[in-house]
């Protein structure tokens, strides 16, 4: 069932929505969220992610249209197929695990996306432009 307009205020919230396979979300707002593991496979039209933190977490043939990412940290996070369509990315860090695991993008794309004093995007997606 797709999520519209619905905000996830809770790392609880986020983590449990995140889970839902092959999930739709529009114009939902993921917020200071702390997770550890998991993965998401999702769509998100218009979404915000704001104060978002990921440890270890795996966005696997992820959609992102016209999203917004404002001071996210990914540690060691793996985008694997995704797709970025006009999203911006703002104060966000990519960055190492505890064991020094760097974020990955095999297989991504970003498309008339944008970022913003951001730590490791260049790194990361650098390669993965179309």
């Amino acid at each position: 069932m797709p999520q519209e307009s619905v905000t996830f205020a809770t790392s609880k919230e986020v983590k449990k929505a995140l889970a839902e396979n092959e999930e739709i979300f529009r114009y939902c707002h993921f917020e200071t969220a702390e997770l550890e593991g998991g993965d998401s496979d999702g769509v998100f039209l218009s979404c915000t992610f704001q104060g978002f933190e990921w440890y270890w977490g795996i966005f696997n043939l992820g959609l992102f249209v016209g999203c917004k990412f404002e001071r996210c940290t990914f540690r060691g996070t793996a985008f694997s197929g995704c797709r970025f369509v006009e999203c911006s990315f703002t104060e966000c860090q990519f960055l190492a695990d505890n064991l020094g695991g760097l974020c990955s993008a095999s297989e991504t794309n970003l498309y008339g996306c944008s970022s913003t004093n951001c730590v490791g995007f260049n790194e990361l997606f650098q390669s993965q432009k179309p």
